[in-house]
């Protein structure tokens, strides 16, 4: 076969097999493209909100492991773990010390707010009923890099942080923001930077995870690309700045 006419024909399937896979993209999912690293996946448009987790809940019965234990974990001063209570993907902490009992879901204010105060097993449990997987560390960083190797932003679609991100910077510090009213990156995926850090894997196939992407509460160094919150992780430790966005492998 005449060679140009054999890199026209691969040209065109790879240009046929790329337009099939942008029109089987799940719903609310982005083509993520590959490298001669990463192979392509499908990625989470936006986090995973309280509502969306509610649906699993219904479905599944599931308790996470803030609700079994009355709250979250973290680090006092003297780096021990100690209990804070009232704080579950369905309440937060701050409005449980307040004396306000109120379900997330159903305030419209809070119930399209990424889900939060998850340790990583409820994170794995939803995954596995959705069909889809935790993102990697070096997948994370790629999709927010929109799939480019040399990337000129300091951020996930540009410099600009308050287009970009809910931080410090523009929140009260007590609550994150629905999800998708900031700008998105060059993939239409939002919030890769701030609202609630993403667990990842730390590396395919081991059990480390880490969380990554910033969050409301967190100053702009955190909401750099690739940044690794210090918070050590553990499978069934719940956190309260755990939350988290999935993947999907093309087939």
């Amino acid at each position: 076969m005449n060679t140009k006419l054999l890199t026209l024909l691969l040209c065109l399937f790879g240009l046929v097999s790329t337009a099939q896979q942008k029109s089987q993209v799940p719903d609310r999912m982005v083509l993520v493209p590959g490298n001669d690293q990463i192979k392509p996946f499908y990625m989470d448009q936006y986090e995973v909100t309280v509502l969306e987790f509610k649906k699993f809940v219904d479905a599944t019965g599931y308790v996470t492991e803030a609700e079994k234990i009355g709250g979250v974990m973290q680090l006092n001063s003297r780096s021990e773990w100690e209990l804070v209570e009232g704080g579950t993907w369905n309440s937060h902490a701050s409005l449980h010390k307040r004396g306000y009992d109120v379900k997330l879901y159903e305030e419209p204010r809070f119930m399209n707010n990424p889900v939060m105060s998850l340790a990583p097993a409820d994170v794995l449990a939803y995954a596995r009923w959705m069909g889809k997987r935790v993102p990697t560390y070096q997948e994370w960083i790629h999709a927010a890099k929109a799939g480019q190797k040399n990337y000129s932003y300091s951020y996930p679609g540009g410099d600009n942080l308050k287009k970009l991100a809910w931080y410090e910077g523009n929140t009260d510090s007590w609550f994150p923001k629905d999800v998708g009213t900031k700008e998105p990156n060059e993939l239409g995926i939002y919030d890769l930077a701030g609202n609630i850090g993403e667990l990842v894997w730390f590396n395919k196939g081991e059990k480390k995870y880490v969380l990554v992407g910033g969050a409301f509460y967190e100053s702009k160094e955190w909401q750099v690309i690739g940044k690794i919150s210090p918070s050590p992780l553990e499978l069934n430790r719940p956190s309260e700045g755990i939350g988290f966005r999935l993947v999907k492998d093309v087939e």
